[in-house]
Formats: structure tokens, sequence, C-alpha cells
């Protein structure tokens, strides 16, 4: 199986587990899931290797990215559905909601951390595709880190949170998946 084949899997697995649970931690419960779908389909399709740990490492990251962007997108609407006198019939307090949107930006910062450092052990040859997505990692890295630290230490509203998400989200996406067309069609 693929990378973008294990990662779409495991988004669909989060989303119906999502779906189907209405407990406070669906969330969680839903990442656990998807990661346990990550782990499966990798070891089936790459074995126990450092590759395997990097493709699953990676997809992880991506998938906390897509779920945080869509846990804050939910926050905002929360946020603008309260301040307009419509209070839905949303389970969750704002507060727990914010809390949630730090672990998964903590994590994503560690998924991210974790691919880089075993995309870094997989590297054979040094050649230009394997440097645009250390750079563009990096830069993720970066992006991501700095909208944690704002959000946890500098009271970084949540709309700069998302732009900071959306940004990073962005060069995960370039760094694995436009790279090849990028590189081969104008490089």
């Amino acid at each position: 199986m693929s990378f973008p084949v294990i990662t779409l899997i495991a988004l669909l697995s989060y989303f119906i587990s999502r779906a189907l649970l209405k407990s406070s931690k669906q969330v969680y419960v839903g990442l656990s899931l998807a990661l346990l779908m990550i782990i499966g389909l990798t070891i089936y399709s790459k074995g126990i290797s450092i590759l395997g740990l990097h493709i699953s490492a990676t997809s992880f990251s991506i998938v906390i990215l897509i779920v945080t962007f869509i846990e804050t997108t939910l926050l905002e609407r929360h946020i603008t559905k309260i301040k307009k006198g419509e209070i839905g019939s949303n389970a969750k307090s704002v507060e727990r909601e914010y809390n949630e949107i730090f672990i998964l930006i903590g994590l994503g910062l560690g998924g991210i951390v974790l691919s880089l450092i075993s995309g870094l052990m997989v590297l054979g040859e040094l050649d230009l595709e394997l440097i645009f997505k250390i750079v563009f990692t990096a830069f993720a890295l970066i992006i991501y880190m700095l909208t944690f630290l704002g959000v946890k230490y500098a009271n970084l509203k949540v709309r700069y949170a998302v732009r900071g998400t959306i940004l990073s989200f962005a060069m995960v996406l370039l760094a694995y998946f436009g790279n090849s067309i990028i590189l081969i069609n104008y490089l």
C-alpha cells in the first residue's frame, strides 16, 4: 500500500469513529484508531523497518495536522455561535476544546519531529528531492512549534493558530506530495 492510501484510510477511520462515538474523548479514541490503522497497514506493506517507521510517523503527522485544523475550525464555529447567542448542543465546553487543541498541536509537533528524525535515518544518498523534503519539513516544524508556543504561552488567538496550522499543513503537503512534481517538471 502506498503512503497516501495509508493516510487516507487512517483519516477515514478517524472520521468514522468520531461520528459514531459521542464521548468526551472521541478525538483521542479516533486518533488512537487512526494510529493503529497506520501501524497495521505499514507493517503489512513495508514490514518492520526504519522506512516503515518513517512512513508511519509521517502519515500520523499528516493525520494530526488535518485533525487539528478540523477541530480548530469546529471550535471557531462554536465560539461564533456563542457570540451570536445561538448556544448549540455541543457537549464540550470551550475551555475543554482549547485544551484538546493544545494537546493536538503538541502531538503534531512530536509527530513532525519523529518524521524528520526517521527520515534522516532512512537517508541514503542526499539528492535534491530529499533536501526538498528536509527543508519543507523543517519549515513546517518551525511554524508548528511557533504556533504551539504562541497558543500556550503568548495567548495567541485561535484564528491565528488556524492560520499557522494551515501554513504548516501546506508545507508538509508540499514536502511529501509536491516535491516530485515540482522537481521533475520544473528543475
